[in-house]
């Protein structure tokens, strides 16, 4: 898929203020090779192509990969469970701030809560063959 493709599927979910209600991956920690995201408006599953972050719509939840484990407690996401998506936007890999060049996207940077809300950014990048994925700002 796209890089823009990618960006695409969360962009669609901020317009619609979704609401993350689950977090799962192929094992817990701060990377992981397959992170699957639960909104009310729907599920993403994202990758790492070993460059750039790979994210896609999963309609249903039977076509997520067995095995994946519930992170919800874990760092970062018990922060936004259950905050609104309000921003997703492309990033530089291991840079805090910028955009991406070209039409890789090494890094997404999702926003959960409007920016006068106490927003909290979660930034995923792609780190070889897996995902970090870190808090940023607190």
């Amino acid at each position: 898929m796209a890089p823009q493709a990618s960006l695409e599927i969360f962009e669609r979910a901020a317009r619609a203020h979704g609401r993350i209600l689950r977090v799962e991956a192929d094992r817990g920690g701060a990377t992981a090779r397959v992170l699957a995201l639960t909104f009310d408006v729907g599920r993403i599953l994202l990758r790492s192509d070993g460059s750039e972050v790979r994210a896609e719509a999963v309609a249903d939840r039977d076509a997520l990969p067995a095995g994946l484990v519930c992170l919800d407690e874990e760092e970062p996401w018990w922060r936004v469970l259950g905050q609104p998506l309000t921003a997703a936007w492309p990033a530089r890999g291991g840079e805090a701030t910028g955009g991406a060049t070209g039409d890789a996207l090494p890094a997404l940077k999702l926003r959960f809560r409007e920016s006068d809300r106490n927003p909290r950014i979660v930034a995923l990048t792609a780190a070889g063959p897996a995902l970090r994925v870190a808090l940023e700002g607190n």
